[in-house]
């Protein structure tokens, strides 16, 4: 009998409410099983316990564990173990103001400890009968730029663990044949990604027929559609338009986007300041020359500012070859600068700027002025990232890789602007420490041609 095909966005829901489950009854056996020790015993405090499971699933939520396109086991136990760490913490905060009480604490990390142990295998199972009982979907990626090969590959290969993936480029097809296409393609998919550069007639076509067979529809937007995705319903008389409001934040949100800036630099100094220390001890040991990098960057306004990093280059290192961006096995990167790019540990001096207000915690890349000028005639829209300061971490950060080319990278920074709020900032800055421990997200082009080794014109026909 042909198995059913997987529904991740379901499978997402349905993961969301086994762990709930699993959490649940975690607390009910540890309450049966502590002892009452007066009037804060272990089961007499059973709603901190209730506390501490709504925290942690609610952090699994921001970290995205039940996204339909997360990438696997590992980061789900990534986002697990984190999740369970933050609570643990919130939940020592709360004993030491309210209670002060050493067994407490202690109850407080094997319930944490155990927490992630019955999550994990929860998840372990839940993978496994998945596999076992449903077929994976397929999905079809389209094109109509031969140019733009490069990015159907990275959908394929970035998919690849929920998704059978296949890519056609359709640039030499009229209307009258991609219709025919349609016809016979697509019913053989569950799902199609529609790149950016089609023509009204075809992108209709396509849309309308996965509307129609009821398929999951991925569309890459235009630059100047990014903001469409914030826009608002407004009637003038009957007549229904989408408002977008402007991308630029008011007076108010830039007062409380700079307060929550000074409040995360400062934390993050006092956290920072002994891994800072050696990590300078470190750089000064295995190679001669600064220990901090500075160059020059734009910010908010295109207002030049010097950018603070810890060197990961010999000294000198563009003398030769000019500016240029950090290539997989670059012999200007020393053994050390390896391990602290991989880790994006060589930012931390960034906190210094962002207290000194050049930067932000959260906005797009500082970018160098010489590739700003070239990005500018090439980009859409590319100035529109000045309309906030540059960040230490952002959205092209957390979901992007080294590797990300600049339109994508340019496609998130504007829907960053046009979607601010506190609660995207505070989103971005849980889901940077995320990736910190995931290896694709430190990804350099070199590391995807070894991934997508096969050859152009075999992969470019459905079959």
């Amino acid at each position: 009998m042909k198995k059913k095909t997987r529904n991740m966005r379901t499978e997402g829901k349905y993961s969301f409410l086994i762990n709930c489950a699993v959490l649940l009854i975690t607390a009910v056996l540890f309450w049966i099983i502590m002892p009452e020790q007066g009037p804060i015993g272990m089961r007499s405090m059973m709603f901190l316990n209730i506390i501490e499971i709504c925290g942690m699933l609610c952090f699994m939520l921001c970290l995205e564990k039940y996204s339909a396109l997360i990438s696997g086991l590992y980061e789900k136990t990534v986002s697990t173990i984190l999740s369970a760490i933050y609570m643990f913490v919130i939940m020592c905060i709360i004993n030491l103001v309210l209670f002060r009480d050493g067994v407490r604490l202690a109850f407080d990390a094997v319930f944490s400890f155990v927490n992630i142990l019955c999550v994990f295998g929860a998840d372990c199972l839940f993978e496994k009968i998945s596999k076992s009982c449903y077929s994976q979907p397929r999905l079809l990626i389209i094109d109509i730029d031969r140019s733009n090969f490069h990015r159907m590959k990275r959908i394929k290969y970035g998919v690849l663990r929920k998704y059978g993936s296949w890519y056609e480029n359709i640039e030499n097809k009229t209307p009258e044949e991609f219709s025919r296409f349609v016809d016979e393609q697509f019913p053989l998919f569950d799902a199609v990604c529609v790149l950016n550069g089609f023509s009204t007639e075809i992108y209709h076509t396509a849309v309308n027929a996965a509307l129609k067979l009821n398929m999951d529809l991925f569309i890459v937007p235009e630059m100047v559609d990014v903001g469409k995705t914030n826009s608002k319903i407004v009637c003038f008389d009957d007549i229904l338009t989408l408002y977008m409001p402007k991308t630029e934040l008011n007076t108010a949100e830039l007062f409380l986007k700079r307060a929550m800036d000074i409040v995360f630099a400062a934390l993050g100094l006092i956290v920072a300041i002994i891994p800072m220390g050696v990590i300078a001890a470190a750089i000064k040991v295995t190679s001669p020359g600064p220990l901090i990098y500075k160059q020059t960057r734009y910010t908010r306004g295109k207002r030049e500012f010097e950018i603070y990093k810890f060197r990961t280059m010999v000294p000198n290192a563009e003398q030769l070859s000019g500016p240029k961006f950090a290539e997989k096995n670059d012999p200007r990167i020393t053994k050390v600068g390896k391990i602290l790019r991989a880790m994006r540990l060589d930012e931390l001096p960034q906190i210094i700027n962002i207290l000194k207000g050049d930067m932000s915690i959260v906005g797009p890349r500082p970018e160098r002025p010489v590739f700003v000028e070239q990005f500018e005639n090439e980009i859409e829209r590319y100035d529109d990232r000045f309309k906030v300061k540059a960040g230490l971490t952002s959205l092209s950060h957390v979901y992007g890789r080294y590797s990300t080319y600049i339109h994508d990278r340019t496609y998130y920074d504007l829907y960053y602007i046009t979607h601010y709020s506190p609660l995207l900032d505070l989103k971005i800055i849980l889901l940077t420490t995320k990736i910190i421990f995931l290896k694709s997200s430190a990804e350099g082009e070199d590391d995807f041609k070894i991934k997508t080794v096969a050859d152009q014109e075999e992969e470019v026909s459905v079959k």
